[in-house]
């Protein structure tokens, strides 16, 4: 007896020790463990039910909710739809890209609209306009008096323009860039503004790549040189059409920079009615766009 007693005594630590590692207890409290083993047991219970019955089992819970707020998408992601596609009142500005890559025939429909448009006929008389009221000071007496010098200022606007859109079609389908412009994804007025001049150098590809605006510079280069073919002796050599290359690169910055911010000014040409007052064939859109 006194053998058994010491050898209980002896042994009763190790069973302790080996109770406390097992056991659940110091992990959860008992009431936890004890209430999860009766659901456990209900929700078998109902199954074998269900199943007997020839019903559908519940379905699992879910291990965690959907997240209440799902990032934004990317600027690159998201289409511009309040901006509708570019044309309307706004005719002359390039449409906001979105994610749909164009096709050639779908940039050939832009370029007909922008080029062949009502715009871009009344807008070269209104340059006409304003440099017949300031001439250059050297030009002939027959560019700056009469319809006939009005008629010769026309022309080099118009022959411009078309030279500069021409220029940019072929060179966009050729090089593969979008000619469709991607506002900037920030809130200040600066960040903005060098973006849509930086926007004149370089674009973006088909593909959505940045690359080397060569559809802006050989559209420049196409509307400074033409002239060298109309304009008076001393403004037809190479230096006059590098100046007006110049002066067209400039042109396709400003349009940039007016598309930039269309977001805040369109709605003041909405509340003017500016739409109602313009004739229907100036705002009507031709072609729908992506």
């Amino acid at each position: 007896m006194l053998a058994a007693a010491l050898l209980l005594i002896g042994s009763k630590p190790v069973v302790a020790q080996d109770a406390t590692r097992h056991s659940p207890l110091e992990q959860e409290p008992l009431g936890k463990i004890l209430a999860g083993n009766i659901l456990a047991g209900t929700r078998r219970e109902l199954i074998s039910a269900s199943a007997a019955a020839g019903l559908p089992a519940a379905p699992p819970a879910q291990s965690a909710a959907p997240s209440q707020n799902p990032p934004p998408p990317s600027p690159s992601e998201q289409a511009p739809h309040s901006l509708g596609n570019g044309f309307g009142v706004l005719a002359f500005l390039p449409p906001p890209i979105s994610r749909k890559r164009l096709t050639p025939k779908e940039k050939f429909q832009i370029y007909v609209h922008q080029n062949y448009g009502p715009q871009n006929f009344i807008l070269p008389a209104a340059g006409a306009g304003f440099t017949m009221l300031y001439p250059p000071t050297h030009y002939p007496h027959d560019w700056k008096d009469g319809g006939g010098a009005f008629g010769r200022w026309y022309g080099d606007e118009l022959a411009g323009f078309t030279s500069n859109r021409t220029g940019q079609f072929l060179m966009g389908v050729v090089w593969r860039e979008d000619p469709r412009y991607l506002s900037s994804s920030s809130k200040n007025f600066f960040m903005r503004l060098g973006h849509a001049m930086a926007f004149t150098l370089i674009d973006k590809t088909d593909s959505g790549r940045n690359t080397l605006a060569l559809s802006n510079l050989a559209g420049a280069t196409a509307g400074g040189f033409v002239g060298m073919s109309f304009l008076p002796p001393g403004y037809n050599d190479v230096t006059h059409a590098e100046q007006r290359a110049l002066r067209g690169l400039a042109t396709i910055a400003l349009r940039n920079i007016l598309t930039e911010f269309r977001p805040e000014y369109e709605p003041t040409l909405q509340r003017l009615h500016i739409p109602s007052i313009l004739p229907p064939w100036w705002t009507r859109n031709p072609a729908p766009l992506p």
